[in-house]
């Protein structure tokens, strides 16, 4: 908590010299950092809000803020987001250029590739941003769907999946073994020529299980030489060893594949949707030539001072950890053991209708996520705030002992 609260006391001086909002963020700043001393009409997100906003010198309606704000007492552990993000120092940029947002952009796509670049070891030909990383994924659907069918696991992350299949490509999906990992050798017997795309996600959505990293690299030298490969990194930076988990190490050699990245979870960037992907330059070029939107300019700048906060960084990852354990902690406290997760959720199987357990635990104002497609007592609970976990550690079982 120290390390926000000299951030955003950081963040409030550099933001006071922008536009004179003196009381906005006199309050923002002291829930911020912690030195309320009364109460406040102001939550944290509004706090975030104050500063971005006031530094902007714009003023919003409650009903305009409104819509960009979660209901009061409402606790979202739905949709894998960081709460502690964005970054104070993206959230400072991101005030500088916001009054200059008239304009289109200036070179920030290429100083925010040059920083990919220069961590990854990669040339520019190796990489691609795009509006979220789900946009690449997409973009890579429809560009090899055209080709042939797409292989993927049954239970993974699919929105761009089911993009794809809407616009007539053909998506094959293949069971996961009996302990929730993806089942590679089947896969890797599923390829024939009919196959354009092989889709992965690691760590897995919403299993939050990791492949094992030299399983994974077997798997990717053999079949890569018969088809692309497509992995989803989105969840990498918070597993227990990075570098061995990822594949990039495949991508710098040359070898037939993509891998995509996002700001929207360990970056806590979700609502500015920048992501990008790195690959065999051939791949990349398909992909690129695909992607429709051009990339978010108030994004990137905040990206690129996001990707360079390691402070930050260190303190999101922290937290989210200390979070997973305390679900799996409540998990467990009930009698249920949680998968394995090496993400910002946390996935069990709770032994009771999963959409029916989510909607009394909704009419509590805690939001989880319900059914998957066949995995219908499973739950899906991603993290929140610390003490939002609390919360819905006592309101878990609450909604569990009512049976």
């Amino acid at each position: 908590m120290q390390y926000l609260g000299d951030q955003c006391v950081k963040l409030g001086k550099m933001a006071m010299q922008i536009a004179n909002h003196a009381k906005h963020f006199e309050d923002a700043l002291a829930l911020l950092s912690g030195r309320v001393t009364e109460p406040l009409a102001l939550s944290r997100r509004q706090a975030m809000q104050g500063l971005l906003l006031g530094a902007a010198g714009i003023t919003l309606s409650p009903a305009s803020v409104a819509q960009i704000e979660i209901p009061p007492g409402q606790i979202r552990l739905i949709f894998n987001e960081n709460p502690y993000g964005p970054s104070p120092k993206a959230l400072a940029e991101v005030s500088r250029i916001l009054p200059l947002t008239a304009y289109y952009p200036d070179d920030i796509e290429g100083e925010l590739i040059q920083l990919f670049m220069a961590r990854h070891r990669l040339d520019r030909r190796q990489l691609f941003l795009a509006s979220g990383s789900n946009e690449g994924l997409q973009a890579a659907m429809i560009a090899f769907g055209k080709q042939g069918k797409v292989l993927s696991p049954s239970l993974t992350y699919s929105d761009h999946l089911l993009y794809a299949e809407n616009l007539g490509v053909e998506v094959e999906r293949v069971s996961l073994r009996d302990d929730m990992s993806i089942d590679l050798d089947a896969i890797a017997r599923a390829v024939d020529d009919s196959v354009s795309l092989v889709y992965l996600c690691n760590p897995n959505n919403p299993t939050g299980m990791a492949i094992d990293g030299d399983e994974l690299r077997s798997f990717c030298r053999e079949v890569s030489t018969k088809v692309p490969i497509m992995i989803d990194e989105a969840y990498n930076e918070l597993t227990d060893k990075p570098d061995y988990t990822s594949m990039m190490d495949l991508v710098r050699e040359g070898a037939n594949m993509l891998v995509t990245r996002t700001f929207s979870k360990i970056f806590g960037m979700a609502g500015l949707r920048v992501g990008y992907g790195m690959g065999h330059p051939d791949i990349v070029k398909v992909v690129r030539d695909h992607v429709m939107a051009w990339p978010n300019g108030v994004g990137l700048y905040a990206a690129y001072h996001s990707y360079l906060d390691e402070d930050f960084i260190a303190f999101s990852r922290q937290k989210i950890l200390q979070g997973r354990e305390m679900v799996n902690a409540t998990f467990r406290r009930h009698g249920i053991e949680p998968l394995a997760s090496q993400t910002n959720f946390v996935y069990a199987n709770i032994g009771r209708n999963a959409d029916t357990f989510a909607a009394a635990m909704a009419e509590k104002n805690v939001m989880i996520r319900g059914i998957y497609k066949g995995y219908d007592t499973y739950s899906r609970v991603s993290m929140g705030r610390i003490e939002e976990l609390a919360i819905f550690d006592k309101v878990f079982g609450e909604v569990y002992a009512s049976g």
